[in-house]
């Protein structure tokens, strides 16, 4: 049996729970999973991680990281965005069988009967290819065109140009290199028509995977210029050059201060990974000016 939705203020705590997480000020989210598929419609991307979906809302465990810190402070980020559309992220407590996790959860923005298509799934079933298939010997900003105008044909969703580009601006002033820019989620309704997804899953930015890329002992300006060597993260950048050519600037955002939005990341992760995000935002301010600005207005796809 589970007891789904039961959650509790953080002074409740549970048997074995460390008594330096009961004064963080984010919800306990228990679950136990006695039998199969206990805790509704899970899954794990990476093989490792918890997800669940339960009662309307979607819970993800860290498991490399501190992937669930990073979706909150990008949706802060996007909160003072020209982007209207976007998950907000709360920090979560995920007791699982026992077990205690850090993580995040949101609101499942997906309704009934509407289903996550990525573009990769387009091509499988309009041309019977992958993206890469068809658009390989064409060079990088004439498959970028050839794509937009691809998933237009498919979706008649005309602004899709402007929402990759908004998509690779994001990833390059966040720092999240595992993206795929050609496989990009849009959301299929029951009459076929389809819709821009809300702007969602940042974990992978501000070099959250401390366990396979990016550990805490290391100097963070040592490790963005590693990151920025890798051929993903140059491949991104010369993208984000061609979408901006066709289709302009699309990422803005007005003035936030990085330490003050996300002052609970300190509280339940500790002061480590509180200042490397602050520090991390604070060196992608510097480096990218032209996504600041002082005010800006919001808008949808």
């Amino acid at each position: 049996m589970h007891r789904g939705g039961e959650r509790a203020d953080s002074g409740v705590a549970c048997a074995g729970f460390p008594w330096w997480k009961r004064e963080v000020k984010v919800k306990i989210m228990y679950v136990f999973n006695n039998m199969v598929g206990s805790t509704g419609t899970g899954y794990s991307l990476k093989g490792k991680r918890l997800e669940f979906g339960m009662g309307g809302k979607w819970y993800k465990a860290d498991s490399l990281g501190y992937e669930g810190a990073v979706e909150y402070a990008v949706s802060k980020i996007l909160k003072h965005s020209n982007i209207k559309d976007y998950v907000s992220y709360q920090l979560e407590i995920i007791n699982y069988n026992g077990d205690t996790f850090n993580g995040c959860v949101s609101i499942d923005f997906l309704q009934l009967g509407q289903q996550l298509v990525t573009t990769e799934n387009l091509y499988e079933m309009k041309y019977k290819k992958f993206v890469e298939e068809r658009l390989e010997a064409l060079p990088l900003q004439n498959r970028i065109e050839k794509f937009v105008d691809d998933v237009k044909s498919i979706t008649r969703l005309n602004d899709f140009g402007k929402y990759l580009t908004f998509l690779l601006e994001l990833n390059t002033y966040t720092l999240n290199v595992d993206r795929n820019f050609f496989d990009i989620s849009l959301i299929r309704k029951e009459d076929e028509c389809y819709l821009y997804c809300p702007i969602y899953n940042n974990e992978t930015a501000y070099l959250s995977d401390t366990q396979n890329k990016y550990p805490l002992e290391k100097n963070i300006n040592t490790l963005i210029a590693e990151v920025r060597e890798t051929s993903r993260f140059q491949n991104l950048n010369i993208a984000v050059d061609c979408c901006q050519k066709l289709y302009g600037t699309q990422f803005k955002v007005g003035q936030y201060e990085m330490s003050e939005e996300i002052l609970e990341i300190k509280e339940l992760y500790g002061n480590k990974i509180y200042s490397r995000i602050c520090e991390i935002d604070e060196h992608q301010k510097i480096m990218h000016p032209e996504f600041c600005w002082d005010d800006v207005r919001t808008e949808c796809f």
